[in-house]
Protein backbone atom coordinates (compact mmCIF):
# COMPACT_ATOMS: atom_id res chain seq x y z
CA UNK A 1 0.00 0.00 0.00
CA UNK A 2 2.92 2.48 0.61
CA UNK A 3 4.57 1.91 -2.43
CA UNK A 4 1.72 2.59 -4.14
CA UNK A 5 0.74 5.96 -2.32
CA UNK A 6 4.54 6.45 -2.90
CA UNK A 7 4.07 5.89 -6.90
CA UNK A 8 1.11 8.00 -7.05
CA UNK A 9 2.94 11.09 -5.52
CA UNK A 10 6.01 10.82 -7.41
CA UNK A 11 3.67 10.53 -10.67
CA UNK A 12 1.47 13.02 -9.76
CA UNK A 13 4.64 15.56 -9.23
CA UNK A 14 6.26 14.84 -12.18
CA UNK A 15 2.99 15.70 -14.20
CA UNK A 16 2.94 18.86 -12.13
CA UNK A 17 6.01 19.73 -13.09
CA UNK A 18 5.46 19.36 -16.71
CA UNK A 19 2.07 20.87 -17.30
CA UNK A 20 2.06 24.70 -17.91
CA UNK A 21 4.19 27.05 -19.71
CA UNK A 22 4.29 26.41 -22.94
CA UNK A 23 4.08 29.86 -24.11
CA UNK A 24 0.97 30.74 -21.61
CA UNK A 25 0.65 34.40 -21.69
CA UNK A 26 -1.04 34.15 -18.11
CA UNK A 27 0.64 35.80 -15.15
CA UNK A 28 0.06 36.62 -11.69
CA UNK A 29 -0.54 40.41 -12.17
CA UNK A 30 -4.25 42.17 -11.57
CA UNK A 31 -5.58 45.45 -12.88
CA UNK A 32 -9.38 46.59 -10.68
CA UNK A 33 -11.39 49.37 -10.63
CA UNK A 34 -15.00 50.73 -11.20
CA UNK A 35 -16.83 52.54 -14.08
CA UNK A 36 -19.11 55.14 -12.98
CA UNK A 37 -22.40 55.12 -14.57
CA UNK A 38 -23.79 58.69 -15.45
CA UNK A 39 -26.76 59.84 -12.44
CA UNK A 40 -29.40 60.51 -15.58
CA UNK A 41 -29.61 60.64 -19.11
CA UNK A 42 -29.53 56.72 -19.10
CA UNK A 43 -30.93 53.32 -17.94
CA UNK A 44 -28.15 51.69 -15.64
CA UNK A 45 -30.51 48.71 -15.31
CA UNK A 46 -28.06 46.17 -16.64
CA UNK A 47 -25.79 48.49 -17.53
CA UNK A 48 -22.48 46.31 -16.03
CA UNK A 49 -23.77 43.24 -18.51
CA UNK A 50 -22.99 45.96 -21.34
CA UNK A 51 -19.57 46.12 -20.05
CA UNK A 52 -16.31 45.14 -21.25
CA UNK A 53 -12.53 45.88 -19.08
CA UNK A 54 -10.13 45.04 -22.38
CA UNK A 55 -6.39 44.59 -20.86
CA UNK A 56 -4.05 43.61 -23.72
CA UNK A 57 -0.65 44.73 -25.12
CA UNK A 58 -0.67 47.75 -27.23
CA UNK A 59 0.58 45.88 -30.39
CA UNK A 60 -2.90 43.83 -30.51
CA UNK A 61 -5.40 46.03 -28.90
CA UNK A 62 -8.09 43.61 -29.56
CA UNK A 63 -6.84 40.53 -27.81
CA UNK A 64 -7.91 40.47 -24.74
CA UNK A 65 -5.44 38.86 -21.71
CA UNK A 66 -6.34 37.93 -18.46
CA UNK A 67 -9.88 37.02 -17.27
CA UNK A 68 -12.63 39.76 -16.28
CA UNK A 69 -14.63 40.00 -14.39
CA UNK A 70 -17.35 43.53 -13.94
CA UNK A 71 -20.62 43.29 -11.56
CA UNK A 72 -22.80 45.62 -10.73
CA UNK A 73 -21.56 47.62 -7.23
CA UNK A 74 -22.94 50.56 -4.80
CA UNK A 75 -23.99 54.18 -6.04
CA UNK A 76 -24.34 53.30 -10.02
CA UNK A 77 -20.94 51.87 -10.11
CA UNK A 78 -19.32 48.64 -12.10
CA UNK A 79 -16.44 47.13 -10.08
CA UNK A 80 -14.10 44.96 -12.36
CA UNK A 81 -11.48 42.83 -11.73
CA UNK A 82 -9.00 41.70 -14.52
CA UNK A 83 -6.71 39.01 -12.89
CA UNK A 84 -4.00 36.49 -14.34
CA UNK A 85 -2.01 39.27 -16.93
CA UNK A 86 1.37 38.69 -17.45
CA UNK A 87 3.48 40.88 -15.59
CA UNK A 88 6.90 42.78 -16.07
CA UNK A 89 5.60 44.06 -19.56
CA UNK A 90 3.34 47.13 -20.92
CA UNK A 91 -0.29 46.84 -21.31
CA UNK A 92 -3.02 48.80 -22.46
CA UNK A 93 -6.33 49.51 -20.41
CA UNK A 94 -9.50 50.43 -22.07
CA UNK A 95 -13.13 50.30 -21.38
CA UNK A 96 -15.64 48.60 -24.47
CA UNK A 97 -18.95 49.43 -24.52
CA UNK A 98 -21.72 46.70 -26.47
CA UNK A 99 -23.76 48.43 -29.17
CA UNK A 100 -26.96 47.81 -27.32
CA UNK A 101 -25.79 50.44 -24.46
CA UNK A 102 -27.74 53.89 -25.47
CA UNK A 103 -28.12 57.07 -23.70
CA UNK A 104 -32.12 57.84 -23.68
CA UNK A 105 -30.67 60.44 -26.17
CA UNK A 106 -29.87 57.38 -28.50
CA UNK A 107 -26.14 58.44 -28.94
CA UNK A 108 -23.50 55.82 -27.55
CA UNK A 109 -22.10 56.79 -23.71
CA UNK A 110 -19.07 58.75 -23.58
CA UNK A 111 -15.78 56.94 -21.83
CA UNK A 112 -13.14 58.52 -20.34
CA UNK A 113 -10.64 58.06 -19.93
CA UNK A 114 -9.44 56.94 -23.23
CA UNK A 115 -7.03 53.23 -22.89
CA UNK A 116 -4.01 54.07 -20.58
CA UNK A 117 -0.76 52.39 -20.45
CA UNK A 118 0.21 50.58 -17.42
CA UNK A 119 3.58 48.85 -16.76
CA UNK A 120 2.73 45.45 -14.31
CA UNK A 121 4.62 44.26 -11.65
CA UNK A 122 5.17 40.75 -10.53
CA UNK A 123 2.17 40.17 -8.37
CA UNK A 124 1.07 43.63 -8.55
CA UNK A 125 -2.05 45.24 -8.86
CA UNK A 126 -2.72 48.69 -11.08
CA UNK A 127 -6.21 50.32 -10.39
CA UNK A 128 -7.71 52.00 -13.11
CA UNK A 129 -11.63 53.63 -13.27
CA UNK A 130 -13.62 54.60 -16.15
CA UNK A 131 -16.74 57.36 -15.98
CA UNK A 132 -19.47 57.01 -18.43
CA UNK A 133 -21.48 60.20 -19.07
CA UNK A 134 -24.23 61.11 -21.38
CA UNK A 135 -24.50 64.75 -22.84
CA UNK A 136 -22.34 67.74 -22.48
Amino acid sequence: MYRIAVAALVLAATGCATMGGGGSREGNATVAGVVSLPQSGMKNDGACDQLKVVVSSPSTPADALGRAMLKPSRNGRCSFTVSGLPSEMDLQVGLAVDSGLKCESGATPTITPAPSAVKMKSYGTANRDFTLSCGA
